[in-house]
């Protein structure tokens, strides 16, 4: 399928070009350039796996061909991170062979940049036990840890210059609204009325979400306090997402997205009011015949709905007796409550 690159202009004249990536095999991303006045700025830098950088390059000669823009990756004077997600961050190495311009993130995910290898490690070993609590048996816990694991040494720590939170003007252009929930550290960019939306909102699908117990500041009480925020915005009339095409309808978009996320819960409580299931069971229920990386995915997502549900004192635990001891419980089965 060809990806062309897609050029928006704000009311204000802020030129906005979308570049197509390919971050993972047949799996794109969107790298956004903005070139207002003085500024260039490159929003996510795709993953560096891949093809993702040769696409990044052509994204540039496209710019020429298709609408006369004479720019190159060593006029960026200014990085933006919307998230610390390989696909978004991983090409950062190669984009910095061209250009020394600051690279800015929300400070919540700094330190998966500048600390990578420790965040690496923290993480791992918080998903191992989540794996174990949802109930995965002994070979798939080995099989979904392999996956994970696979391919995530390419990236090395690198330098932030720049953070920034909640509230925060940056360039003189974007204003930055907080959208934890799929990542710690994500976040919506506002400029005049365009909403640069990350992975946040996505046009067609739902973002990934893991249960905070795996890394706080995910999970869905957080992606859902998100959606709130952008929902109290006015006056968006294009949203540009991470993935996927441009939302031109955002408050249709967001009734959409949380319609869906009460289905989950209804579906959920459905099969736990059947029968007390581990959370590796209602996955393989909820989404049946998922494979690879998929399967790991879909445990993570219901694990972040049931840990929703749990909190709100919905559904519990049926099988931790006082006398356990202080491992890492396995196999934890949940019951409607």
């Amino acid at each position: 399928m060809e990806q062309r690159v897609l050029r928006f202009e704000t009311q204000a004249g802020v030129r906005i070009y979308s570049l197509p990536v390919e971050v993972f095999p047949q799996f794109y991303a969107n790298v956004y350039l903005v070139v207002a006045d003085s500024t260039i700025c490159l929003i996510d830098t795709g993953s560096g796996h891949g093809n993702s950088n040769r696409d990044l390059l052509a994204g540039f000669v496209a710019l020429q061909d298709q609408w006369g823009e004479r720019l190159s990756l060593a006029d960026v004077n200014q990085i933006i991170l919307t998230h610390a997600h390989i696909d978004h961050f991983g090409g950062l190495p190669f984009v910095r062979q061209f250009t020394q311009a600051p690279t800015a993130i929300h400070i919540a995910d700094r330190r998966v940049i500048t600390n990578y290898d420790g965040r690496l490690l923290f993480a791992s070993k918080a998903l191992s036990r989540f794996l174990r609590h949802a109930g995965v048996s002994a070979a798939q816990h080995q099989h979904l840890m392999g996956m994970y694991l696979q391919n995530k040494e390419a990236f090395q720590t690198a330098p932030i210059e720049q953070t920034f939170e909640d509230g925060d003007r940056l360039c003189d252009l974007f204003d930055v609204v907080y959208t934890p929930g799929h990542c710690p550290g994500q976040v919506c960019l506002r400029l005049d009325e365009v909403l640069f939306s990350a992975d946040h909102i996505l046009a067609r699908t739902a973002p990934h979400l893991a249960p905070e117990m795996i890394t706080p500041g995910t999970g869905l009480e957080h992606y859902i306090w998100g959606l709130q925020q952008v929902a109290r915005l006015d006056g968006i009339e294009l949203t540009l997402g991470g993935h996927e095409q441009p939302i031109e309808n955002l408050p249709k978009r967001l009734e959409h997205i949380f319609a869906s996320n009460q289905r989950k819960i209804e579906r959920i409580s459905d099969l736990l009011k059947a029968q007390p299931q581990t959370v590796a069971q209602l996955s393989a229920s909820m989404y049946r015949g998922l494979q690879g990386y998929d399967e790991l995915l879909g445990i993570e997502k219901v694990g972040a709905f049931v840990e929703y549900l749990y909190l709100r004192g919905y559904v519990r635990p049926v099988n931790i007796a006082p006398d356990d001891d202080d491992r890492d419980p396995i196999n934890v089965v949940y019951e409607l409550f």
